[in-house]
């Protein structure tokens, strides 16, 4: 039987020992003798259960009793497995950070990669009956990891702004790229990244009316000399009248590409500059060095009125690379189709644990579960492996020993 108090970095210890082992050292803040579950076999059971498609705490509780042989296997269970009200107060009283570690931990080293910070809300926290208040996740996603570097909570969608330098403080961000959404186009954010050491794109939309104005007005400029009317092209979209150049674009400018997905078509156009004599508050973001205009044509069903034409402008401190900003800039969107993951297959909407603490903690283990489950091979949906995993045992296991590479990374 494994000691839990073994060390978590013994590289001779299985990869079920070293997550055991973490789960072991985090702070217990329950009542010293009147504890029956130690934290180690309670917070292995809940993910277990996550892992099995199993979610809420009365899920754990019917999870670890009817998988109990299966348990014993790798933790003693003295007293049998936890009912639902134990797993309740555990993660009411575990401080949201103790699992964070373990994800920065599977994370490792950020340098050279990007980091994709946006916020989720966590919609069945709110109850109308209370007014108590939706709780906002602000997750600072790397794709290479599959996993966050860190997190943040805050209370309003309205307050991730002042809660975004929390997990930049958090990080390491020399020789990271860091990519925001438009609630992080703001001097003191891309200053934060710069002096860390670190790149940035800021989408640029309405909250920097000034910015805004002068970049739209400075393409504006640029297209009416070189004969380009992005807006006609949008306003014979909208009519239903396809240009013949964006179904058939011919050779690709730099900057362009099209890619045709689940019926799904996608033009994406990229310009960026490097001149920024028009911009007379540039001085105001630290490092910038490009701004960065993106023309989104898609089509779904190759129906012409579902076409539509999107643009976007971004600031940025690496150089006026246009393809390789348009790289970065589509691979931004990994955070929000893993949003989507935790909502559809993890069913995190409709999870009305509301306290706010204990929201966070599984919060933080469905992502634990997702990264787990992505990355086990062979390659197959999350929902079948979630499935399959409730149903047989081995497979389970499989996904325990799946997770060793993650360990000292």
């Amino acid at each position: 039987m494994p000691n839990p108090s073994d060390s978590p970095d013994d590289p001779s210890a299985s990869p079920l020992e070293l997550l055991r082992a973490r789960f072991a050292l985090m702070p217990d803040a329950r009542e010293e003798g009147r504890v029956l579950h130690r934290i180690d076999e309670v917070l292995m059971i809940a993910f277990c259960s996550m892992l099995s498609d199993n979610d809420a705490f009365t899920d754990m509780e019917a999870f670890g009793k009817t998988q109990e042989r299966w348990l014993r296997s790798f933790l003693p269970l003295p007293n049998g497995p936890p009912s639902h009200d134990v797993f309740r107060n555990v993660f009411i009283a575990l401080r949201p950070q103790a699992l964070l570690d373990i994800l920065a931990d599977w994370c490792g080293d950020l340098a050279g990669r990007q980091i994709k910070i946006d916020g989720k809300a966590l919609r069945g926290t709110a109850a109308a009956s209370t007014k108590q208040e939706m709780v906002h996740v602000l997750r600072a996603w790397v794709s290479e990891a599959g996993i966050s570097a860190g997190q943040v909570v805050c209370r309003e969608k309205s307050n991730e702004l002042e809660a975004l330098p929390r997990p930049l403080e958090l990080l390491e961000l020399e020789g990271t790229l860091v990519s925001i959404d438009a609630m992080g186009a703001h001097p003191h954010i891309a200053a934060h990244i710069h002096e860390a050491g670190g790149d940035y794109i800021l989408a640029l939309k309405a909250n920097q009316k000034e910015a805004m104005r002068a970049v739209e007005a400075r393409f504006a400029q640029l297209d009416a000399a070189s004969g380009f009317d992005a807006a006609a092209i949008a306003a014979a979209i909208a009519a239903g009248v396809v240009p013949g150049a964006l179904l058939a674009p011919g050779p690709l400018r730099d900057g362009q590409s099209v890619a045709l997905s689940h019926g799904r078509y996608e033009q994406r156009l990229c310009t960026a500059l490097d001149d920024l004599d028009f911009f007379h508050k540039s001085w105001k973001w630290a490092g910038l060095r490009s701004v960065v205009r993106l023309i989104r044509t898609t089509c779904r069903g190759a129906k012409r009125e579902e076409l539509s034409v999107e643009t976007h402008y971004y600031l940025s401190s690496l150089p006026a690379d246009a393809p390789r900003l348009a790289k970065h800039i589509r691979e931004h969107w990994a955070v929000e189709s893993f949003h989507h993951v935790l909502d559809l297959t993890f069913g995190e909407d409709h999870c009305q644990v509301r306290e706010h603490t204990a929201a966070h903690n599984l919060c933080i283990l469905r992502e634990m579960s997702a990264q787990t489950l992505r990355n086990h091979l062979p390659k197959s949906s999350i929902r079948s492996k979630r499935k399959r995993a409730a149903l047989d045992p081995a497979f389970r296991s499989e996904l325990l020993a799946s997770i060793s590479h993650h360990f000292g990374a």
